[in-house]
């Protein structure tokens, strides 16, 4: 159905008259005596030149989905009636196919940083690693682990995570793989700290802990919030 409709979101006079059985002369000169403003006109009826299969210039215009509605409000009848339908269902159609497109570029987009924010996490938790070994520590190792799993649990993944098989973080939504990526930076950014100042391989995972839940309290407030 989607050939009455660009991925531009738009249709075309030509388009327009083949469907509704109309000439396609007499579709230019209903468009040209639309009495709906110059702005409108001009945002929603674009005019162009195409050439024929004898090669011969004419033109057509090419018309958004507020420009059809309009256009077509003139056009009477049960096939008309059907077609208008048609349309309509045609623009919806591709306006879903584009915001699915659009979500799942998105979502590439923020799994592919989410990657960077992991890695740098890691490199920050092998320092903490040997920085916690250094002061007695015999499972230090564990804290790629515990770290992951504290973070999971802030958000309320754990669970969902334990469910999963293969790659988890695959299978997350664009909130979740986000609010998962402030989380880490939070917990990279704290265990820095700590080891700057200093402090203990204990205080510093505690201080850590109490980082990312502060932000997973204001995240799960603000999404109550929301909803």
């Amino acid at each position: 159905m989607n050939d009455l409709v660009s991925k531009e979101m738009t249709t075309s006079s030509r388009i327009i008259a083949e469907y509704f059985g109309k000439a396609h002369r007499n579709v230019l000169q209903t468009i040209e005596n639309l009495d709906c403003g110059e702005e409108f006109s001009l945002l929603n009826f674009q005019q162009r030149d195409f050439n024929n299969e004898r090669g011969q210039t004419y033109r057509e215009y090419i018309i958004t989905r507020d420009g059809f509605t309009i256009l077509a409000m003139g056009f009477t009848g049960k096939k008309a009636m059907l077609w208008k339908l048609r349309f309509l269902t045609a623009f919806n159609a591709m306006e879903a196919e584009l915001t699915r497109e659009r979500s799942n570029l998105d979502w590439k987009a923020a799994r592919l940083q989410g990657k960077a924010v992991r890695k740098n996490t890691t490199d920050t938790i092998q320092d903490f690693i040997q920085y916690a070994t250094d002061q007695g520590s015999v499972n230090a190792k564990m804290y790629y682990a515990n770290l992951t799993k504290m973070e999971y649990k802030a958000l309320d993944l754990l669970e969902q995570s334990k469910q999963t098989s293969g790659n988890f973080r695959d299978t997350l939504d664009l909130m979740q793989i986000s609010f998962l990526q402030v989380a880490e930076s939070i917990a990279s950014t704290a265990i820095q700290k700590g080891m700057t100042d200093n402090l203990h391989y204990k205080e510093i995972y505690i201080f850590a802990k109490e980082k990312v839940t502060q932000y997973a309290h204001s995240v799960s407030w603000a999404r109550l919030t929301i909803d």
